[in-house]
């Protein structure tokens, strides 16, 4: 039962980390670290620092001032603070911060947008309906 407890403490210290938060695994990348690839994860994710690929999580996808990244990225919830470039699928809301910078197509359930924030692509709102993975 303590097999997972004991993955996350392996984990070197200052390197990107995880632990569970709300019953969902919480996977952290810090300032300092960058990520290229494709991420398929089952619980929340928060970028601080570059990233680069397809990211595709059951949770949320944070990301935060002055993080960069360049990606499709897929999740219940996105909340932007810092830049994205890449289209995005918020099943439910995506939230850009005042200091926000999204460039891409968009598909959410749900739109918040501060002031101060940019936005550049185009919009589609509404339910999301399984229609496989056509990509």
């Amino acid at each position: 039962m303590d097999v997972q407890e004991a993955v996350s403490q392996s984990t070197p210290v200052g390197a990107a980390e995880e632990a569970k938060r709300d019953g969902l695994r919480k996977f952290t990348m810090g300032p300092n670290d960058s990520l290229e690839g494709k991420l398929t994860y089952e619980g929340h994710v928060t970028v601080d620092g570059r990233a680069e690929g397809e990211f595709r999580v059951t949770g949320n996808i944070d990301v935060a001032s002055g993080a960069k990244v360049k990606a499709f990225l897929e999740a219940s919830n996105v909340t932007i603070r810092g830049e994205v470039e890449g289209a995005l699928n918020a099943r439910d809301k995506l939230i850009l911060g005042k200091n926000a910078k999204l460039s891409g197509d968009i598909h959410v359930r749900r739109l918040q947008i501060e002031d101060g924030a940019s936005l550049n692509g185009h919009v589609r709102m509404g339910d999301f309906e399984q229609q496989g993975s056509g990509g």
